[in-house]
C-alpha cells in the first residue's frame, strides 16, 4: 500500500454544477422565477439532508432532491405536471461539469493520484452523472452515503469512505467546494482542500481547510507546494 494520499472529490457543486439547472428552470418558469427556484432547490436540498440526519431518519438523495424541488416550485407559486417535475429531478443525472474539472482531474491522474468520488448522491445518480459529464474515466472508487444511510457532514460518512479506500482518514484528502463538507471531513480526521470559486469567507465553525484554491485546476500546483 502506498503512503500517498487519496483524493476524494465531492460531486455536486465541486465537479458538476447544480445551479446550471437554472437555465432549464428559466425555460419552464421564466428567467427570474427559474433563477430563484434553482437557488432554493439547491439550498433546500442541503437543508433537508441536514434535517434528516439530525432526526436520525434517512431517505435517499433522489427523494430529497424531489422534495426540495417541490418546495422551490411552491415558493415561486409554480405548478407543474408530475411528469415535468420528474424530468427536472432527472436533470441531476445530466449536470454539466465545471470548466476546471476535466483539466484538474487529468493533471492529477497524470501525477499518479488515486481519485475517488464521495457524494450524497445515490449510486445510480453518481454513475449517471459521471457518465453523462465525461468525468467517469478519471474516478475509480465511487462512494455514496447511501452505503451508510446518513448524509454529510456526519463523521460516519468520512470514516466509511476511508475504510472503502483502505486508508486511515489522515491519508484521504476531501476536495470540495462546500464549506460544511470541508469542516465535516476535517473533524473526522481527513485532510481537506476547499475549492472556493466565489471567494467566499469560510464557515466560522470547524477547522479551516488545509488547502484553499480558487479553482479546481489550481489544485495540482497547490498539492505540489
Amino acid at each position: 500500500m502506498t503512503d500517498r494520499e487519496v483524493l476524494a472529490f465531492d460531486l455536486y457543486g465541486t465537479l458538476v454544477d447544480p445551479i446550471a439547472i437554472s437555465g432549464e428552470l428559466g425555460r419552464v418558469l421564466g428567467d427570474a422565477d427559474g433563477a430563484e427556484a434553482a437557488r432554493l432547490w439547491r439550498a433546500k436540498q442541503l437543508e433537508y439532508s441536514f434535517r434528516l440526519t439530525a432526526m436520525g431518519r434517512y431517505e435517499d438523495f433522489r427523494w430529497v432532491t424531489a422534495r426540495a424541488l417541490d418546495f422551490a416550485l411552491a415558493s415561486t407559486g409554480a405548478r407543474l405536471p408530475e411528469e415535468e417535475a420528474e424530468r427536472l429531478v432527472g436533470l441531476y443525472d445530466h449536470l454539466r461539469p465545471f470548466p476546471d474539472a476535466v483539466p484538474a482531474l487529468r493533471a492529477l491522474a497524470g501525477l499518479g493520484y488515486e481519485l475517488a468520488v464521495l457524494s450524497n448522491g445515490t449510486p445510480a445518480m453518481i454513475g449517471n452523472c459521471l457518465a453523462s459529464s465525461g468525468l467517469g474515466g478519471f474516478l475509480g472508487d465511487r462512494i455514496s452515503v447511501d452505503e451508510v444511510r446518513v448524509f454529510k457532514p456526519s463523521p460516519v460518512v468520512y470514516w466509511h469512505a476511508a475504510g472503502r479506500l483502505s486508508r486511515p482518514a489522515g491519508q484521504v484528502r476531501l476536495v470540495t467546494s462546500n464549506a460544511f463538507d470541508c469542516a465535516g471531513a476535517s473533524a473526522a480526521g481527513m485532510r481537506t482542500a476547499w475549492v472556493n470559486r466565489s471567494a467566499a469567507p469560510f464557515d466560522t465553525i470547524g477547522q479551516p481547510p488545509d488547502l484553499t484554491v480558487p479553482a479546481l485546476d489550481r489544485l495540482p500546483a497547490a498539492l505540489a507546494d
